[in-house]
């Protein structure tokens, strides 16, 4: 089973969407070390990031596909949506 999140980094405008199917902490703990491409250029310590998770225990062909649909959505104005790379 699959967990589907949004990272909102408030200083950037950007927002991220990705899957995982292990511990949430374990994954933001990853996005914080600059060990995932899409988020490696935002500051943690000076940004003001929040991670919300948006739906859990799908199967991940499911949450996959979630995410990818939240990419598409048009952002509010001035704000951009960083593209996962995705399994």
């Amino acid at each position: 089973m699959a967990t589907v999140y949004g990272l909102y980094n408030y200083r950037k405008r950007q927002r991220y969407y990705g899957t995982t199917t292990r511990a949430m902490r374990e994954r933001l703990r990853e996005h914080r070390a600059s060990q995932t491409q899409a988020t490696r250029h935002w500051n943690w310590k000076r940004d003001r990031i929040i991670c919300r998770v948006i739906a859990r225990g799908l199967p991940l062909d499911k949450a996959i596909e979630k995410a990818h649909e939240l990419e598409l959505r048009t952002p509010p104005p001035g704000w951009m949506v960083i593209q996962t790379g995705g399994m």
